[in-house]
């Protein structure tokens, strides 16, 4: 395995220079990109000082109803946190729907420093389970024919992608599992 500067597998690094990318989104679909606590923000600040690397955005109906459905049964948690008529800070994109955070190389914020939706991609955990989202952007899901391949192709393990799915709920707000009940609205 060989790591790029800020940290990326090999394979992420093809991916970014062939496309298409989790790091791009179709032109008009800007609403669906995963929202940034105020500490990611901030921690992406800290070490990549880059104006224009963030949005505002609407949390519309069709935001909300995308979020919700990534925490099943928790939908109530994620309308309180994503009320209507306010706003959330995301990545922001180019013309060409492009993370403005895409470079030749890849990705220019280091791995440690980037926000745990993109740290944890292409996994997920629902349940007590790793799951891959079925993304036939990522070059690295269609290379690899099995969960553990995948894992291993990115450097990774499930331990590691629970912890990040973990952090990202406490960051976005989300109690650290399903079915707890405090909620910290970080946004």
């Amino acid at each position: 395995m060989t790591l790029t500067q800020t940290g990326d597998s090999d394979v992420c690094l093809r991916c970014s220079q062939q496309g298409p990318t989790c790091c791009r989104i179709a032109a008009g679909q800007e609403e669906f990109c995963f929202p940034l606590s105020r500490m990611e923000k901030e921690r992406i600040q800290e070490h990549v000082p880059y104006t224009g690397g963030f949005a505002l955005s609407d949390n519309s109906p069709a935001f909300v109803k995308f979020t919700c459905r990534l925490f099943p049964g928790e939908e109530e948690l994620v309308k309180t946190l994503f009320p209507r008529g306010k706003e959330h800070f995301r990545l922001a994109v180019d013309s060409t729907g492009a993370c403005r955070f895409l470079g030749p190389e890849g990705c220019e914020i280091p791995q440690e420093v980037r926000p745990y939706y993109c740290r944890i991609y292409p996994f997920w955990v629902a349940g007590r389970e790793v799951i891959i989202f079925d993304s036939p952007t990522c070059l690295a899901r269609r290379e690899s024919r099995s969960l553990q391949q995948l894992l291993n192709c990115l450097d990774t393990n499930k331990a590691n992608v629970k912890d990040l799915y973990g952090r990202l709920r406490l960051a976005w707000g989300l109690p650290p599992a399903k079915g707890a009940s405090k909620v910290n609205k970080g946004f």
